[in-house]
């Protein structure tokens, strides 16, 4: 899936210099949490060309917000985020309208995924209505926090839940009659990590570390534990060993 820029929520001031910092930060904080490994279905991040020089509230345009945060870190995130020229090329077409405003790049994000600046109450809902073709076309939308978790499934969030009672840190488990739970030796911040690095083999997630093979099963919605899986079969450890190299 990609995840496409809104160009055009920023084509919408703010009332004052104060609300568009809150929201620009709050737009920042969307970017970051969705390049985070915990979102495993996002390949790329896809911008148009922002004009950085349009002002984002009375008298204070958007480079000058830009210039402003106060980490060089997050300057340079924002920067090179909106600043990406060349994502697209103009010439492929017909583009998407939102509120009769034209976007190329917003084309990529109607079977994707948009990032807007909650700029306008057109942006506010996690489904953004616009016009591609002379169709009506309903494209999904990322704006506040609660829209990772309103498309929780379609971004690949995981989140790990341990299963104590049935999977030791330290041992082989027994369980129920003749049965064998098998240990998971990583803490929980280390599986959570792990996780969102496993791949899907044969329908079950699978990872590699230290030398060791995992396995995490689904137990409900996006909630997942893990185990040592020593008994996988070859074809499974080979694919392991090849995608894991460095592990």
């Amino acid at each position: 899936m990609i995840a496409v820029i809104n160009d055009i929520s920023f084509q919408y001031p703010f009332a004052s210099k104060e609300l568009a910092t809150e929201y620009m930060h709050q737009f920042l904080d969307l970017c970051k949490r969705v390049k985070k490994e915990e979102v495993t279905n996002i390949d790329e991040i896809k911008t148009g060309v922002i004009d950085t020089q349009i002002e984002i509230s009375p008298d204070f345009k958007l480079i000058q917000l830009l210039q402003g945060f106060q980490t060089r870190e997050e300057r340079t995130f924002l920067l090179g985020l909106l600043t990406n020229q060349g994502t697209y090329r103009s010439e492929e077409g017909n583009p998407c309208l939102i509120d009769e405003k034209e976007s190329q790049v917003c084309v990529y994000a109607i079977d994707n995924i948009l990032i807007s600046l909650l700029s306008h109450a057109l942006f506010e809902a996690p489904v953004v209505k616009g016009f591609f073709t002379g169709e009506e076309v309903y494209i999904r939308n990322l704006s506040k926090m609660e829209h990772i978790n309103y498309y929780r499934k379609e971004l690949g969030v995981r989140r790990y839940v341990a299963n104590e009672k049935k999977h030791k840190f330290s041992r082989e488990n027994p369980y129920g009659k003749g049965k064998v739970g098998s240990r998971m030796d990583l803490h929980d911040d280390e599986a959570q990590e792990l996780l969102n690095k496993a791949v899907k083999i044969k329908g079950r997630l699978y990872a590699k570390k230290n030398g060791k093979y995992y396995a995490f099963q689904n137990e409900r919605d996006v909630d997942y534990h893990g185990y040592r899986a020593d008994d996988l079969g070859e074809d499974i450890k080979r694919e392991l060993d090849r995608r894991f190299v460095r592990e």
